[in-house]
Protein backbone atom coordinates (compact mmCIF):
# COMPACT_ATOMS: atom_id res chain seq x y z
CA UNK A 1 0.00 0.00 0.00
CA UNK A 2 0.90 3.56 -0.60
CA UNK A 3 2.05 5.03 2.76
CA UNK A 4 3.74 8.16 3.51
CA UNK A 5 5.74 8.77 6.04
CA UNK A 6 6.62 11.62 7.93
CA UNK A 7 8.23 12.57 11.70
CA UNK A 8 5.50 11.25 13.81
CA UNK A 9 2.70 9.95 11.38
CA UNK A 10 2.55 7.26 8.54
CA UNK A 11 -0.27 8.42 5.78
CA UNK A 12 -2.26 6.30 3.64
CA UNK A 13 -2.11 7.90 0.54
CA UNK A 14 -4.61 6.91 -2.70
CA UNK A 15 -3.79 8.29 -6.33
CA UNK A 16 -6.77 7.54 -8.50
CA UNK A 17 -6.43 8.37 -12.46
CA UNK A 18 -3.24 9.45 -14.59
CA UNK A 19 -3.97 12.46 -16.47
CA UNK A 20 -5.35 16.21 -16.04
CA UNK A 21 -5.05 18.61 -13.28
CA UNK A 22 -4.78 16.61 -9.89
CA UNK A 23 -7.42 17.57 -6.96
CA UNK A 24 -6.53 16.53 -3.17
CA UNK A 25 -9.37 15.48 -1.39
CA UNK A 26 -9.48 16.49 2.94
CA UNK A 27 -12.20 14.50 4.65
CA UNK A 28 -14.53 14.93 7.17
CA UNK A 29 -14.09 14.70 11.00
CA UNK A 30 -13.38 10.93 11.41
CA UNK A 31 -13.89 9.45 7.84
CA UNK A 32 -11.67 8.25 5.76
CA UNK A 33 -10.99 8.78 2.01
CA UNK A 34 -13.68 6.63 0.79
CA UNK A 35 -15.90 9.15 1.66
CA UNK A 36 -15.18 10.75 -1.60
CA UNK A 37 -15.39 7.43 -4.02
CA UNK A 38 -18.51 8.65 -5.53
CA UNK A 39 -16.74 11.26 -6.92
CA UNK A 40 -13.56 10.24 -7.62
CA UNK A 41 -15.15 7.43 -9.97
CA UNK A 42 -16.21 10.39 -11.75
CA UNK A 43 -13.28 12.62 -11.39
CA UNK A 44 -10.58 10.52 -12.48
CA UNK A 45 -11.62 9.94 -15.78
CA UNK A 46 -10.11 13.43 -16.44
CA UNK A 47 -8.37 14.72 -13.30
CA UNK A 48 -5.83 13.05 -11.13
CA UNK A 49 -7.33 12.23 -7.85
CA UNK A 50 -4.84 12.07 -4.42
CA UNK A 51 -6.87 11.30 -1.54
CA UNK A 52 -5.70 10.06 1.60
CA UNK A 53 -6.51 9.28 5.52
CA UNK A 54 -6.13 11.89 8.15
CA UNK A 55 -3.60 11.13 11.31
CA UNK A 56 -5.35 8.39 13.85
CA UNK A 57 -8.15 7.41 10.87
CA UNK A 58 -8.02 4.70 8.47
CA UNK A 59 -4.98 3.24 7.62
CA UNK A 60 -2.95 6.25 8.72
CA UNK A 61 -1.25 5.46 12.43
CA UNK A 62 0.67 7.85 14.27
CA UNK A 63 4.22 6.60 14.87
CA UNK A 64 5.70 8.66 17.55
CA UNK A 65 4.84 9.66 21.67
CA UNK A 66 2.67 12.93 21.98
CA UNK A 67 1.66 12.74 18.07
CA UNK A 68 -0.49 16.21 17.99
CA UNK A 69 -3.94 16.21 16.48
CA UNK A 70 -4.90 19.69 15.74
CA UNK A 71 -5.70 21.82 12.82
CA UNK A 72 -1.68 22.92 12.83
CA UNK A 73 -0.76 19.70 12.55
CA UNK A 74 -3.45 18.11 10.10
CA UNK A 75 -2.66 21.44 7.46
CA UNK A 76 1.35 20.28 7.81
CA UNK A 77 0.43 16.95 6.78
CA UNK A 78 -2.15 18.34 3.91
CA UNK A 79 1.30 20.03 2.91
CA UNK A 80 3.08 16.83 2.69
CA UNK A 81 0.57 14.59 0.90
CA UNK A 82 0.84 17.73 -1.76
CA UNK A 83 4.92 17.35 -2.00
CA UNK A 84 4.70 13.39 -2.14
CA UNK A 85 1.89 13.16 -5.08
CA UNK A 86 3.67 16.16 -6.37
CA UNK A 87 0.27 17.78 -6.99
CA UNK A 88 1.05 20.82 -7.50
CA UNK A 89 -1.95 23.61 -8.80
CA UNK A 90 -4.37 21.08 -7.12
CA UNK A 91 -7.90 22.04 -6.93
CA UNK A 92 -8.55 21.68 -3.44
CA UNK A 93 -11.80 19.99 -1.79
CA UNK A 94 -12.26 19.45 1.85
CA UNK A 95 -15.56 18.68 3.75
CA UNK A 96 -16.76 19.69 7.34
CA UNK A 97 -13.71 20.28 9.18
CA UNK A 98 -11.30 19.41 6.47
CA UNK A 99 -12.49 22.59 4.69
CA UNK A 100 -11.31 24.36 7.65
CA UNK A 101 -7.67 22.64 6.93
CA UNK A 102 -8.01 23.43 4.01
CA UNK A 103 -8.71 27.08 3.69
CA UNK A 104 -5.88 27.06 5.97
CA UNK A 105 -3.66 25.35 3.75
CA UNK A 106 -4.31 27.45 1.28
CA UNK A 107 -3.58 30.73 3.21
CA UNK A 108 -0.32 29.39 4.02
CA UNK A 109 0.75 28.25 -0.01
CA UNK A 110 -2.11 29.86 -2.45
CA UNK A 111 0.95 29.27 -4.83
CA UNK A 112 0.23 25.55 -5.12
CA UNK A 113 -3.39 25.28 -5.89
CA UNK A 114 -5.78 26.53 -8.55
CA UNK A 115 -9.13 26.88 -6.31
CA UNK A 116 -10.46 26.07 -3.02
CA UNK A 117 -13.88 24.32 -2.58
CA UNK A 118 -15.32 24.24 0.41
CA UNK A 119 -18.64 21.62 1.19
CA UNK A 120 -20.47 21.94 4.28
CA UNK A 121 -17.77 24.12 6.28
CA UNK A 122 -17.54 22.76 10.08
CA UNK A 123 -16.43 26.71 11.53
CA UNK A 124 -18.48 29.11 13.10
CA UNK A 125 -17.75 33.02 13.31
CA UNK A 126 -15.37 33.70 16.82
CA UNK A 127 -17.64 33.91 19.56
CA UNK A 128 -18.51 36.65 21.35
CA UNK A 129 -17.70 37.59 25.32
CA UNK A 130 -20.46 36.55 26.36
CA UNK A 131 -20.74 32.69 24.65
CA UNK A 132 -17.17 32.16 26.07
CA UNK A 133 -18.60 30.28 28.88
CA UNK A 134 -21.11 28.00 26.78
CA UNK A 135 -18.30 26.93 24.86
CA UNK A 136 -16.12 26.03 27.97
CA UNK A 137 -19.16 23.93 28.95
CA UNK A 138 -19.39 22.25 25.20
CA UNK A 139 -15.44 21.01 25.43
CA UNK A 140 -15.61 19.56 28.56
CA UNK A 141 -18.74 17.39 27.63
CA UNK A 142 -16.80 16.32 24.18
CA UNK A 143 -13.95 14.97 26.34
CA UNK A 144 -16.33 12.66 28.87
CA UNK A 145 -17.96 11.81 26.00
CA UNK A 146 -15.24 11.28 22.75
CA UNK A 147 -12.28 10.06 25.65
CA UNK A 148 -14.63 7.41 26.96
CA UNK A 149 -14.82 5.19 23.88
CA UNK A 150 -16.76 7.42 22.23
CA UNK A 151 -18.60 5.69 19.67
CA UNK A 152 -19.96 2.48 21.80
CA UNK A 153 -21.82 5.18 23.62
CA UNK A 154 -25.70 5.14 22.82
CA UNK A 155 -25.96 9.18 22.82
CA UNK A 156 -22.92 9.36 20.67
CA UNK A 157 -24.68 6.87 18.39
CA UNK A 158 -27.72 8.67 17.55
CA UNK A 159 -25.99 11.96 17.20
CA UNK A 160 -24.26 10.66 14.20
CA UNK A 161 -27.03 8.62 12.53
CA UNK A 162 -28.95 11.78 13.15
CA UNK A 163 -26.03 13.86 11.14
CA UNK A 164 -26.02 11.34 8.39
CA UNK A 165 -29.41 10.69 8.09
CA UNK A 166 -29.73 11.20 4.83
CA UNK A 167 -26.72 9.93 3.37
CA UNK A 168 -27.47 6.83 1.73
CA UNK A 169 -26.33 3.14 2.21
CA UNK A 170 -23.76 2.05 2.31
CA UNK A 171 -22.32 5.15 2.85
CA UNK A 172 -23.75 6.01 6.40
CA UNK A 173 -22.76 2.74 7.68
CA UNK A 174 -19.39 3.32 6.18
CA UNK A 175 -18.89 6.77 7.97
CA UNK A 176 -20.15 5.11 11.13
CA UNK A 177 -17.58 2.45 11.10
CA UNK A 178 -14.98 5.15 10.47
CA UNK A 179 -15.75 7.28 13.70
CA UNK A 180 -15.91 3.97 15.79
CA UNK A 181 -12.44 2.77 14.68
CA UNK A 182 -11.01 6.25 14.83
CA UNK A 183 -8.44 6.71 17.30
CA UNK A 184 -10.56 9.25 20.40
CA UNK A 185 -7.34 11.00 20.67
CA UNK A 186 -7.71 11.98 17.16
CA UNK A 187 -11.44 12.24 16.83
CA UNK A 188 -11.22 15.01 20.20
CA UNK A 189 -8.34 16.89 19.44
CA UNK A 190 -9.34 17.98 15.63
CA UNK A 191 -12.90 19.03 17.30
CA UNK A 192 -11.65 20.90 20.00
CA UNK A 193 -8.57 22.28 18.08
CA UNK A 194 -11.30 23.84 15.34
CA UNK A 195 -13.70 25.31 17.97
CA UNK A 196 -11.15 27.02 19.48
CA UNK A 197 -11.76 30.57 19.31
CA UNK A 198 -8.53 31.43 17.86
CA UNK A 199 -8.64 29.00 15.28
CA UNK A 200 -12.17 30.28 14.26
CA UNK A 201 -10.76 33.68 13.99
CA UNK A 202 -8.19 32.61 11.63
CA UNK A 203 -10.62 30.53 9.59
CA UNK A 204 -12.41 33.53 9.21
CA UNK A 205 -9.57 35.99 8.57
CA UNK A 206 -8.14 33.70 5.89
CA UNK A 207 -11.67 34.02 4.34
CA UNK A 208 -10.77 37.60 3.16
CA UNK A 209 -7.10 36.73 2.41
CA UNK A 210 -6.95 33.82 0.27
CA UNK A 211 -6.88 35.31 -3.38
CA UNK A 212 -7.51 31.79 -5.28
CA UNK A 213 -11.41 31.16 -6.50
CA UNK A 214 -13.01 30.17 -3.79
CA UNK A 215 -16.52 27.60 -4.43
CA UNK A 216 -18.65 27.27 -1.36
CA UNK A 217 -21.18 24.47 -0.94
CA UNK A 218 -24.08 23.53 0.88
CA UNK A 219 -27.05 20.88 1.10
CA UNK A 220 -29.97 22.93 1.49
CA UNK A 221 -30.81 20.60 4.65
CA UNK A 222 -27.93 21.07 6.34
CA UNK A 223 -28.17 21.19 9.68
CA UNK A 224 -24.74 21.86 10.48
CA UNK A 225 -23.65 24.63 7.99
CA UNK A 226 -26.67 27.37 8.60
CA UNK A 227 -27.86 29.14 5.29
CA UNK A 228 -26.83 32.63 7.21
CA UNK A 229 -23.17 31.26 7.82
CA UNK A 230 -23.09 30.02 4.58
CA UNK A 231 -24.05 33.45 3.38
CA UNK A 232 -21.72 35.27 5.68
CA UNK A 233 -18.67 33.23 4.21
CA UNK A 234 -19.45 34.05 0.39
CA UNK A 235 -19.28 37.98 1.39
CA UNK A 236 -16.09 37.25 2.81
CA UNK A 237 -14.53 36.00 -0.12
CA UNK A 238 -12.36 37.92 -2.72
CA UNK A 239 -13.64 35.57 -5.68
CA UNK A 240 -15.81 32.81 -6.16
CA UNK A 241 -19.25 31.29 -6.27
CA UNK A 242 -21.62 29.88 -3.95
CA UNK A 243 -23.84 26.71 -4.03
CA UNK A 244 -26.54 24.79 -2.39
CA UNK A 245 -28.04 21.44 -3.32
CA UNK A 246 -31.50 20.71 -2.86
CA UNK A 247 -32.74 18.03 -0.94
CA UNK A 248 -28.95 17.48 0.73
CA UNK A 249 -27.94 17.37 3.88
CA UNK A 250 -24.37 17.66 5.50
CA UNK A 251 -22.99 15.44 3.08
CA UNK A 252 -24.04 16.65 -0.52
CA UNK A 253 -21.18 14.55 -1.90
CA UNK A 254 -22.48 11.19 -0.76
CA UNK A 255 -26.32 11.85 -1.08
CA UNK A 256 -25.73 13.95 -4.67
CA UNK A 257 -22.76 12.84 -6.34
CA UNK A 258 -23.85 13.93 -9.67
CA UNK A 259 -25.14 17.09 -9.27
CA UNK A 260 -21.77 18.00 -6.88
CA UNK A 261 -19.53 16.57 -9.97
CA UNK A 262 -21.53 18.69 -12.62
CA UNK A 263 -20.78 21.32 -9.67
CA UNK A 264 -17.28 21.33 -9.54
CA UNK A 265 -16.27 20.34 -13.07
CA UNK A 266 -18.25 23.76 -13.77
CA UNK A 267 -16.49 25.84 -11.43
CA UNK A 268 -13.06 24.33 -12.62
CA UNK A 269 -13.70 25.57 -15.62
CA UNK A 270 -15.02 29.26 -15.35
CA UNK A 271 -12.86 29.85 -12.46
CA UNK A 272 -9.93 28.04 -11.44
CA UNK A 273 -6.61 29.99 -12.01
CA UNK A 274 -4.45 28.61 -14.95
CA UNK A 275 -1.63 25.83 -14.14
CA UNK A 276 1.86 27.67 -14.20
CA UNK A 277 4.00 24.89 -13.74
CA UNK A 278 5.51 22.96 -16.08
Amino acid sequence: MPFLDTDSVRLYVQIVGERGLPIIFVNGWSATCQMWLPLVKRLSKSYRCILYDARGTGRSLSTALGTGFEVEDAVADLHAVLRYASAWDAHLIGQGIGAVVGLLAARERPQNFSSLTLIGTECLPPPSDQDQAVTADLLLTQVRVLLQEAATLPYVRQLLLWRYRRVPEPHRTKLYEDFAATDPRAAYGLAQSVRDVVVRARFWEALRQVPIPILLVRGALDDVLTAATHRAMFDCIQRGQTATVRGAGHVPTLEYPEECVELLVNFFRTESLPAYRP
